[in-house]
């Protein structure tokens, strides 16, 4: 290295230490007319003093729009060339070739495109985002943190689909969340909330418009033109609900070309994945036609040990289709159509784990010390099913206390058919494989989605065009899924004996109408949507010559979804069916009683007329108000689990109907102050009007149906924008410099948390259950993000580097995270504070050598008075508490002084059982009483038969006896680690005169995280974790591609995320994980 080539490396390290950040590209202003394509070129090469070759003949008759603006040389001439069949092709010397796209051109990794033609330098090539809201300018040429990446660069880089992307863009994270969803997580911020009426702070779009409920994320990516990702609030031009960012995929548009592809990959685990493309002009510059499709078959990445199968497999297709037509030259209209099917045993998550919670022995105060020994009732409603240990420790792989599940309680409380003390969980523990289940059934996951887009461009003027975006999307998805993935003990239910009549044979087995016949305890839960959304959009855009262009608009959203979840399990079942006839008051007619079993018989089947003779009601709220299930006729759906008719009460069912209808009108303007300064000014109006019918959750009780208790409709206007001004300086140490600032105020919609368990009557006639308004808020707030930016875009060392850069700060309100809160998803707000700096780069030192690096730093903690209650740990470290389960129909537990435990232990007031909705003030109790006297509270009630009991107030629990909250102050948001690092490197080489070879590798580390707000060490953290990818590829000219790939070298299971189920599904914690060592072969050919 020479001392100018030193010198000129010290002096861009000191510029980009002292500023901090980093980045590339400079603009020229360019003014080439619409009109002939060599008039176009003419100019193109005046203006930017590029040497361009072409021939006469072969451009002569072809129209162009010409281009107009601030661009990179290299952006200005792809406008030029867009839609007229031509491309670009550098020489050795830098010179460029005006080519024909015909099939033999293809489309190679820019690095072998270099090493094919000459060993002389080249500058790093920089993507130009297609997106049109951004103007289908060069990347570094835009003053927003934006990642895009090609076709050939995803290829290349292994990113199969939207998981893999953060091994490319800082300060992204990704994982799969309860249910159906997924978080993606741009700068510490994403979607921790999961309730029906959330909204993703993530916009995905697909070819610039936002699809709330898509599977972009499921399946791989296929024919895109590019992926581009936008960090930071975007909601001006990409509207509501981009307060963290935007993904955007941009499907490729048909060509006036003949050309195709077709690919094979064949990898482990049988992996089968096919692609190809077919583009066809059907008449010359007119009209032309593309199809793509991809279809991907494997064998699932767990093992359910139980029946020794493979689960979580693929078997999935996607298809699309792409109509372009320009009726005159004018006007462009793209129709897209694409449909995504699946059909497999799909995990929703990998493993539930638990550490097993034991009721404490002895319970001292003043009635003495009291043990539970002997006691099961006790132990029962003294344990929360599971406590907090790391996810990581060998006690995470227990199984939970039992009599925290409610239906399980119900058997042991009620009925002949379960003996009181028999855990069914008793000595059972899970296999330490993250990767192994233990499931009586077999994960099912069968979505469909349909999207069709129309989208249309039309010049006005050659300075101003009109785009027209409208789209339709259907989707519908129905998954089943063990809902604990730990088996229990063969003969758990009991036969009552010869002579008696029963529901339960000899052979121990009870038949479920939704989950067949078994002697073991088995449950599952069904997640089922039905969605479909229209979307609206146009716009105005200019491309004048002078200083000032603007773009303006506006958009309408409708989105209408059903979202189900139901939990069956046979415990329940089994329970209605027993409580049906052994208690059937409330009934139309009396009920039957069962027959015994005849000589030789050992099998009950299900009979569905016996276990509804009781004649169910149809329930109402005043019906449910008066009795629970024992004092009353419930509903057992006798329907097969396949066409359940969701009106059973033998199961838990959430229903969730939402509807939007949203609208804004939006605008931004550009002013090139002077050659180097531009200011950016835009302004949204967003008006957001949801609605959502409440049906609250019933379980163990009686009656037929869940009918609409009524409907929140809620409003929210708001106005959105941003400001920037970028600067593009002459500097003598970089070969082009931008740097820019920005502001930017985001909005996402606030929504409707779904009802809790109906408050329904107990033997006495008190009211047990946990009203909405009691428990939880019925609503959640917007959230606002005002966000601050700095960065600079570089390119140094004649185009060898290219280095983005940026510092941010975000002061976040109301950020929505979710808990589990009585069987439903309720979003807490909270305030939060994010920092940090990003940086991206990519450096070719020498022809055919190539590194990138891309690392983000983030700090995103929770603003100062942050509190909330922790599910896992209610008492908050308070001594002289107790956690209790409550009565079998109220879902959350409770908190009790240890003195007011001793005194029930000891026979000084009723059963534990039930003891939480004693003393509620004004939400489960009618009148809250002290619950060893049940009586009005008083100091030293009874200093005769309760000497030492000071008495307890009802008033004096903390949150009506759910708990205390805990201070969350500056705590890590979730799934927010400090460190995301990407350094790839890869080299290129002719291997032949026909073939040139790349080998290319890419490290990713993720740092340390939490998966939930409180931070609880070590139950909350998260390790972070490293990955490993190779790849060896083989291109020639010919069009043939051979790439063999190793994803995962070092085979790592890490755990991305994990949720926390409610008290009553005893607190076990659902775990999402990595993909396991992948490896294959892929061979594509292009035509």
């Amino acid at each position: 290295m020479n001392t100018q080539r030193l010198s000129r490396y010290l002096a861009s390290a000191s510029f980009l230490f002292a500023t901090g950040f980093a980045a590339t590209a400079t603009a020229q202003d360019f003014n080439v007319p619409s009109g002939d394509l060599k008039s176009a070129l003419d100019a193109y090469a005046t203006q930017s003093g590029t040497q361009l070759m072409y021939g006469d003949r072969l451009v002569e008759g072809v129209q162009t729009k010409g281009v107009h603006g601030a661009l990179s040389p290299d952006a200005a001439l792809t406008r030029i060339l867009k839609g007229t069949g031509f491309e670009m092709r550098r020489d050795a010397s830098g010179a460029i070739a005006i080519v024909r796209a015909e099939a033999n051109n293809i489309q190679l990794e820019p690095s072998l495109q270099i090493a094919q033609a000459s060993p002389a330098r080249q500058s790093v090539e920089t993507v130009t985002v297609t997106s049109s809201k951004l103007g289908g300018a060069d990347v570094q040429s835009i003053p927003i943190a934006i990642t895009a990446l090609s076709q050939e660069q995803l290829t290349a880089t292994q990113t199969a689909g939207g998981p893999d992307l953060i091994k490319q863009v800082p300060n992204l994270t990704f994982t799969k969340t309860n249910f159906t969803g997924y978080n993606i997580q741009i700068r510490g911020i994403g979607t921790q909330a999961i309730s029906v009426t959330t909204d993703p702070a993530v916009a995905v779009s697909f070819n610039d418009i936002p699809f709330i409920r898509n599977h972009f994320f499921e399946q791989e990516f296929f024919d895109v033109s590019q992926v581009e990702v936008l960090r930071g609030p975007q909601g001006t031009l990409y509207g509501r609900n981009a307060t963290s960012g935007v993904v955007n995929l941009i499907s490729a548009k048909p060509t006036d070309h003949w050309e195709a592809m077709a690919s094979v990959d064949v990898g482990n685990y049988n992996n089968r994945r096919l692609e190809g493309m077919l583009n066809v002009p059907l008449l010359e510059d007119k009209i032309a036609l593309r199809v793509a499709g991809e279809w991907t078959k494997r064998d699932g990445y767990a093992i359910n040990e139980q029946n020794g199968q493979a689960i979580d497999g693929r078997n999935l297709w996607s298809g699309r289709v792409s109509l372009q037509v320009k009726p005159i030259d004018r006007v462009t209209a793209n129709f897209v159509y694409e449909h995504f099917d699946e059909d497999d045993d799909r995990e929703r998550s990998t493993k539930q784990l638990c550490h097993k919670d034991v009721a404490p022995e002895i319970v001292d105060g003043p009635a003495g010390p009291q043990t539970t020994a002997g006691n099961f009732m006790a132990q029962v409603w003294l344990e929360q099913g599971c406590r907090p240990t790391s996810l990581y420790a060998p006690t995470a792989f227990e199984t939970p206390n039992a009599g925290a599940n409610p239906f399980v309680a119900a058997l042991y409380t009620f009925g002949p058919y379960l003996t009181a003390n028999a855990d069914p969980y008793a000595g059972v523990v899970q296999n330490p494989d993250l990767r192994v289940t233990n499931s009586l059934i077999n994960p099912h996951y069968k979505a469909k989605n349909d999207t069709y887009e129309l989208n249309i461009d039309v010049d006005v003027t050659p300075q101003l065009t009109l785009t027209s975006q409208t789209a339709y999307n259907q989707d519908n998805l129905n998954s089943t899924e063990d809902y604990n993935r730990y088996n229990t003990s063969i003969n758990l239910f009991n036969y009552p004996g010869d002579g008696v009549g029963t529901i339960v044979g000899s052979d121990h087995e009870y038949c479920d109408p939704q989950l067949g016949c078994s002697s073991r305890l088995v449950s599952e839960d069904v997640s089922r949507e039905h969605a479909n959304q229209f979307y609206q959009e146009v716009r105005l855009n200019s491309n004048f010559e002078g200083p000032l262009n603007f773009v303006v608009g506006a958009n309408y959203m409708k989105y209408r979804t059903l979202e189900d979840y139901f939990v069956m399990s046979n415990a329940l079942s089994l329970a209605t069916e027993y409580f049906n006839y052994a208690i059937p008051l409330g009934g139309t007619q009396p009920a039957q009683q069962p027959p015994a079993l005849l000589p030789g018989q050992v099998h009950v089947p299900f009979d569905g007329a016996f276990a509804n003779s009781c004649g169910p009601q149809i329930a109402t709220p005043a019906l449910l108000s008066q009795s629970f299930l024992g004092l009353g006729c419930a509903y057992i759906d006798p329907n097969p689990l396949e066409s359940i008719d969701g009106n059973g009460h033998n199961y838990f069912r959430s229903q969730n109907p939402y509807r939007l209808s949203s609208w804004a009108a939006f605008g931004e303007v550009y002013y090139q102050v002077t050659p180097d300064v531009k200011l950016t000014g835009g302004i949204r109006f967003t008006d957001d009007k949801k609605s959502f019918d409440l049906y609250p959750s019933w379980a163990l009780t009686i009656g037929q149906g869940y009918p609409n208790l009524g409907t929140i409709d809620q409003e929210w206007k708001e106005v959105t924008g941003r400001f920037n001004v970028n600067w593009t300086p002459k500097l003598d140490f970089t070969d082009q410099t931008m740097v820019y600032a920005s502001y930017a105020h985001g909005y996402k919609g606030g929504g409707a948390n779904p009802p809790g368990v109906i408050p329904v009557a107990s033997f006495t006639g008190q009211l047990i259950g946990s009203p909405s308004n009691t428990t939880h808020p019925l609503t959640f707030k917007p959230e606002f993000n005002d966000a601050f930016e700095i960065g600079t875009k570089n390119s140094l060392l004649d185009g060898e580097l290219t280095l983005n850069g940026d510092i941010f700060l975000y002061k976040y309100q109301n950020y929505q995270i979710s808990q589990i809160v009585d069987r439903t998803s309720v979003n807490l707000n909270f305030d939060a504070t994010v920092k940090g700096a990003e940086l991206e780069a990519t450096w070719e030192p020498i022809p055919g050598l190539r590194f990138n690096l891309s690392t983000g730093l983030e700090n995103a903690t929770l603003n100062s008075g942050s509190k909330a209650i922790d599910l896992m740990d209610r008492t908050a470290g308070h001594p002289d508490w107790m956690v209790l389960k409550p009565f079998i129909t109220q879902t959350s537990n409770c908190v009790f002084p240890t003195y007011v435990v001793n005194e029930l232990l000891a026979g000084h007031g009723p059963l534990v059982n039930g003891v939480c909705v004693a003393y509620i003030p004004g939400g489960y109790a009618d009148t809250p009483v002290d619950p060893v006297t049940l009586a009005p509270y008083v100091p030293n009630p009874d200093p005769v038969n309760l000497p030492g009991y000071p008495g307890f107030d009802p008033a004096s629990a903390p949150h009506d006896g759910l708990g205390f909250d805990k201070d969350i102050s500056g705590n890590q948001l979730p799934n927010a680690p400090h460190v995301t690092l990407s350094i790839g490197a890869q080299y290129s080489m002719p291997v032949s005169e026909a073939w040139a070879g790349t080998l290319r590798g890419d490290f990713y580390h993720q740092s340390d995280s939490y998966a939930r707000v409180f931070n609880d060490r070590p139950y909350d953290e998260i390790r972070g974790y490293s990955n490993i990818n190779f790849a060896l590829i083989f291109t020639n000219q010919d069009g043939w591609q051979a790439m063999a790939y190793v994803k995962n070298v070092l085979d790592t299971t890490a755990i991305t995320g994990a949720f926390l189920n409610s008290d009553d599904s005893a607190l076990t914690t659902n775990i999402f994980v990595t993909d396991p060592r992948l490896f294959g072969i892929r061979l594509t050919k292009n035509w």
